[in-house]
């Protein structure tokens, strides 16, 4: 069944070849261990997949923030760390950076604290949309400015638990936000 709008940009198994590639970089570069802060809820499946493909012991925490206000550009933490992370090598797990807001509050919030280093590994970078320019460090897929949808990336709570990444007509959402379900999960 197909939809309009709608385009696969990775498949299962290219997705699986993106994750065994950034864990192979996130092994290389942290032999001695590294924390891992997933931002919630989005990097949840990518995080979940990279921490079992990478061959070094990391610590797993997680940090969720409100959306930003509308034209404040104010946010707040709903959940921070528990793990100290003095001393230590701290890597940003995201499932997507496109204005650098999020990213450039988190890791000023995490750089404050000490750390050896503050890293940051996102699954899919969307520059054309940057506000707050951000260093990434490890980056699974650049994509142009398009709505996706799948692997974490989610509209109004549909369409996390995909196993593709699927570029999706935001118009087409807004009329329906089930419009994809028939294309995208087997029946």
């Amino acid at each position: 069944m197909t939809a309009p709008g709608l385009e696969i940009l990775l498949t299962e198994e290219e997705i699986e070849s993106t994750v065994a590639r950034l864990a192979a970089e996130l092994s290389t570069r942290f032999t001695d261990g590294v924390v891992l802060a997933g931002l919630l809820r989005g990097s949840v499946p990518f995080l979940s997949d990279l921490v079992r493909a990478i061959t070094i012991r990391p610590l797993i925490d997680f940090i969720a923030i409100t959306p930003y206000a509308p034209n404040t550009g104010r946010v707040r933490m709903l959940k921070d760390l528990d793990i100290d992370i003095v001393g230590r090598d701290v890597v940003i797990v995201e499932d997507i950076v496109d204005t650098g807001l999020t990213t450039a509050f988190i890791h000023g919030e995490l750089s404050r604290r000490s750390p050896r280093r503050v890293c940051v590994c996102t699954f899919v970078d969307r520059p054309a949309r940057r506000v707050v320019p951000v260093e990434l460090d490890h980056v699974g897929i650049e994509i142009p400015d398009r709505f996706v949808i799948g692997y974490g990336l989610d509209h109004e709570g549909r369409y996390r638990n995909l196993r593709v990444l699927a570029s999706a007509a935001p118009e087409v959402l807004a009329e329906d936000p089930d419009a994809y379900v028939g294309a995208l999960y087997p029946a």
